[in-house]
């Protein structure tokens, strides 16, 4: 199980609400309504994964010319400074004890989740100024050595969700917290062979945990398992794909890396095809997609993610099925009616430590809302009405 960062879980995970949330228009959220997320993300986002998604939709929806659904360049050529990410890097660096190898630390905690920071700090040493480029720099670095040196691995070289000193486990979130940071990392080191592991351990993850209907189980190996089909699982998996596609699509190396980008396409957009077999009347998904786990209820958090990987594979020209943009499209439409535009709490939801226990109010499904924004309005603004 997840442990708690230092700088403590957003504490009580409320209980269930009774009240309705307000239904909004289904095109976009109106931006009051979006400051209200963002506010409501701030406040809670105290976790390491939490803080790493956080930075990804403030990437993706404030500044996208520095996002690598944009351009895959290091250092970005963007004369856009994101202010807001640098504040947030400023104040996760400055938590950082200086004997820890990895972006944060997580006592008993997941070895990948604080990779999930790892973009979000590259891109704010490239408009820091050199002495703190140099210091984020040097912590990305030992993030990446730890990640391939020190973390435990499978006989095949996957690289452990889990820290030294706890047996192997694959987790479907890893796909999200660390391909996507080593790909972006072998672009700002000008390092190939970097981007081609990113792509190695989606493979290697793959093997693992995909089922014979494209859906990925949550948990192999380890202390803990959970073979159920988790939908915020599948979401962590999808959108961690669609990140490196994009990455491997627009770094210097697209041309030589065509075959992993077919392939990672066609990953990404098997996922999100068998996840969408499952949407219930309400317009959602299920927390969980196989009857046996006992988790069926609807999650509004699991289905914003699977909806944002679906724009982002359709952006990347990884998913073509026009009937499957329709579900993405009536999927954004059920999420955004599940925000509440007094609060900006979305709901219903699955409580992030707990994952067959249901919430009204999560940490990641507000970033999940923010990062769903971002990919619908990317997606509208490269293709033809």
């Amino acid at each position: 199980m997840r442990a708690i960062h230092l700088l403590g879980a957003f504490a009580a995970f409320a209980p269930l609400s009774l009240a309705a949330p307000v239904a909004l228009d289904s095109t976009l959220l109106p931006s009051n309504v979006l400051t209200l997320v963002k506010q409501r993300l701030n406040e809670s986002a105290g976790d390491t994964w939490v803080g790493g998604t956080q930075m990804e939709a403030l990437i993706e929806l404030d500044y996208p010319s520095l996002s690598v659904f944009s351009s895959a360049t290091y250092p970005p050529s963007s004369s856009a400074k994101p202010t807001e990410l640098s504040s947030l890097v400023r104040k996760w660096s400055s938590l950082r004890p200086s004997w820890t190898n990895q972006l944060a630390y997580e006592k008993g905690g997941a070895a990948a989740d604080p990779a999930a920071l790892g973009v979000g700090w590259l891109v704010a040493a490239a408009f820091a100024d050199d002495a703190t480029k140099e210091t984020y720099m040097s912590q990305v670095e030992q993030e990446v050595n730890y990640l391939l040196n020190s973390v435990p691995k499978t006989w095949d070289g996957a690289i452990s969700h889990r820290p030294a000193g706890e047996p192997v486990s694959l987790w479907a979130d890893f796909i999200s917290m660390v391909p996507p940071f080593l790909a972006y990392y072998g672009v700002a080191k000008q390092d190939r062979s970097l981007v081609l592991e990113a792509y190695n351990q989606i493979k290697l993850y793959r093997s693992y945990l995909r089922t014979s209907s494209g859906s990925w189980k949550h948990v192999v190996q380890g202390d803990f398992t959970d073979a159920g089909l988790w939908s915020t699982g599948n979401g962590w998996a999808a959108h961690g794909i669609a990140r490196v596609l994009a990455t491997v699509q627009k770094c210097q190396w697209n041309e030589t890396l065509a075959s992993e980008a077919e392939d990672l396409g066609s990953w990404g957009v098997e996922i999100v095809k068998a996840a969408f077999e499952n949407v219930k009347s309400d317009g959602l998904l299920p927390n969980y997609y196989d009857s046996a786990s006992g988790s069926s209820f609807s999650d509004a958090s699991g289905s914003a993610l699977l909806a944002a990987a679906a724009y982002r594979l359709a952006q990347l020209g990884a998913l073509t099925d026009s009937s499957v943009i329709k579900q993405a499209a009536a999927l954004r439409a059920a999420v955004n009616g599940k925000v509440d535009t007094t609060s900006g709490w979305v709901a219903p939801v699955v409580n992030p430590l707990s994952f067959k226990q249901q919430a009204s109010q999560s940490p990641e499904g507000e970033a999940f809302v923010l990062l769903l924004q971002a990919a619908y309005e990317d997606y509208t603004s490269s293709t033809s009405p």
